[in-house]
């Protein structure tokens, strides 16, 4: 979704960009190395590319959904996976506390605790050591001037639905195997890891879109305690429409792709659900200015 410079377009893109740092970022402190025993605090969201050259789309949306603060890092290759990590970063605390202020009202609870932990180590070492103020490199501000009421509730959870499936979520086929064939269907998921339970996120993410249930918590090579968000056939072609609006471009050709593909693979004919797809996949191709080749 293309802002309009309404204060309601702010207020959309904000909740998105929590529901993406619900999915992907993290707030933390590092010790200073130019004072050692100082704590710096950091603001960041990761993202994993192919390419080193080319920045993740999503990583530059979020710096503009906070109003250009922060900065996005060089990317490193990651050598288990082959890929580039890319990273937004915001290491100074005056951008920290106002990249957390904006996003704090669709925040989930678990970035909340994290980000007020985080927040505290860094006040808590003002008892034994004075602070440095530095003249910041360039004016930091968020403008507000957008006129116009905010976005509703009900808007703004949604745009935080899509935030989210931005950072976690994937539509794709799903394989059923049987002794003589192999056939397959279609399905969205969104992931999450929490050792103490059904993350929150997964909890609201399913509240707003009304659809899908929660499987976990299973555990495998990198990753424990993990839950998904799981989305049939029907329930897919339900959900993407709810957010498609403010969904990405990489997440809404993904969709796109795997549900043109549905013809051309064995799936079962008798499912409506198949006419559905076929009709979502042209209808959300042409608005969307994506190329489909059935």
């Amino acid at each position: 979704m293309q802002g309009d410079g309404t204060w309601r377009s702010v207020t959309l893109q904000l909740a998105w960009a929590a529901g993406f740092f619900d999915g992907e970022g993290c707030t933390g402190t590092s010790v200073s190395k130019p004072r050692p025993g100082a704590v710096r605090i950091y603001v960041s969201v990761g993202q994993q590319s192919r390419s080193a050259e080319l920045v993740p789309s999503v990583l530059t949306r979020f710096q503009d959904a906070v109003g250009g603060l922060g900065y996005i890092r060089a990317p490193h290759l990651d050598e288990r996976s082959a890929t580039f990590s890319h990273q937004w970063r915001a290491d100074s605390f005056a951008e920290a506390q106002a990249v957390i202020a904006l996003l704090w009202s669709n925040l989930g609870p678990v970035k909340r605790g994290q980000a007020t932990a985080a927040f505290q180590r860094f006040h808590s070492q003002s008892r034994n050591r004075p602070f440095r103020y530095r003249t910041p490199p360039r004016p930091r501000g968020f403008p507000i001037s957008a006129p116009g009421p905010a976005a509703s509730t009900h808007e703004q959870s949604r745009a935080w639905a899509a935030g989210l499936f931005d950072g976690e979520g994937s539509t794709e086929l799903h394989t059923r195997r049987t002794p003589r064939r192999t056939w397959f269907s279609l399905r969205s998921r969104v992931s999450q890891c929490d050792a103490r339970g059904i993350p929150a996120v997964l909890q609201h993410f399913q509240a707003v879109t009304g659809f899908g249930r929660i499987d976990g918590p299973t555990s495998g090579e990198g990753y424990e305690n993990a839950y998904k968000w799981d989305a049939g056939a029907d329930d897919t072609l339900r959900v993407l429409p709810l957010i498609w609006p403010w969904l990405g471009t990489v997440k809404r050709v993904q969709a796109i792709d795997v549900i043109k593909s549905v013809d051309t693979l064995p799936v079962l004919r008798r499912h409506p659900w198949r006419d559905e797809a076929q009709r979502f996949a042209q209808q959300y191709s042409e608005t969307s200015g994506i190329s489909l080749n059935l």
